[in-house]
């Protein structure tokens, strides 16, 4: 072992992590499927989650390891009706992406619209909606009918004038990636053309700022190119987390993107793809293709 990597190692041993945000979760819906699960482990101090390949990782979340939570999810219902979530709230920082869409053909589990849009009206209320980010997420091309191809962006202009009432400033979105496991979902995707997508990024910016809302794109670089006023998303954001810190905890936070053009800052994803997420979205990468199979 090299003099360096001797040293660095002697380092990890004797001082202490640095706290970080917590992320729960890019890979599955911790806050619809496994609240219960969250909180037990959010009352021990500490998770431990399946990272794939026969690994598995303990993360402290006792409050000193901890600067605050970053929530997804596409049902908060059952997350912000727990017995422990307003405990939560009174002593983390949190932030909550929302996934809402209207596309039952590419989300057939998800509950009704008018139920999602009900808890988002609680969610604010309950956090604030400077503390919520809408993400209408992805937008995709696929066969509605045998040779009759659509493209689910038509949702986001008439979803823009309930969310805005809610007090949500940002919205986030992105264009699907063709991924090859999509291949096998018994629904077929189709590649949107680039004037397309720029084409339809610039309608919902012209919608977006009348109804005084920021519009951020996630890893279409070319959005970014030829879309003036769209601006890069950083889900994961420094500034909107210190400007949201209640505790004075926050700390400046390293660039950590996940894959190109990615934006985000540093945390740690306490999420697993095992179990498979229930919601079953048929453009979703974080789910294998045998979970679309039938038995």
């Amino acid at each position: 072992m090299s003099y360096y990597f001797t040293l660095k190692r002697i380092y990890f041993l004797i001082m202490p992590p640095r706290p970080v945000y917590i992320s729960a979760s890019r890979r599955t819906d911790i806050p619809r499927f496994f609240s219960d699960e969250f909180f037990a482990a959010w009352k021990k101090g500490e998770i431990t989650y399946n990272g794939g390949y026969g690994r598995s990782y303990t993360v402290s979340l006792k409050p000193e390891d901890v600067l605050g939570y970053i929530f997804w999810s596409k049902d908060y219902s059952k997350f912000i009706g727990h017995s422990l979530f307003k405990e939560l709230l009174q002593t983390n920082n949190a932030i909550f992406h929302y996934t809402i869409n209207d596309c039952l053909i590419l989300e057939p589990n998800v509950a009704p619209l008018k139920q999602r849009l009900s808890t988002l009206n609680r969610l604010c209320d309950l956090v604030g909606p400077e503390r919520v980010m809408w993400r209408f997420d992805p937008i995709c091309r696929f066969e509605a009918a045998p040779g009759v191809f659509m493209t689910n962006d038509a949702a986001f202009f008439e979803l823009l004038q309930k969310i805005e009432k809610a007090g949500i400033r940002r919205c986030y979105f992105s264009f699907m990636n063709d991924y090859k496991k999509l291949a096998n979902r018994g629904i077929k995707f189709k590649a949107i053309a680039e004037e397309d997508r720029i084409a339809i990024a610039g309608k919902m910016l012209r919608a977006a700022a009348k109804a005084g809302m920021e519009l951020f794109n996630c890893c279409n670089e070319e959005i970014l190119r030829t879309v003036p006023g769209i601006r890069m998303a950083r889900c994961i954001d420094d500034a909107i987390l210190k400007g949201t810190d209640r505790f004075g905890v926050h700390r400046s936070l390293p660039l950590k993107p996940t894959r190109s053009g990615c934006g985000c800052h540093e945390s740690r994803d306490i999420g697993s793809y095992e179990p498979k997420c229930p919601h079953g979205c048929l453009y979703c990468y974080a789910n294998p293709v045998t979970f679309y199979e039938t038995p």
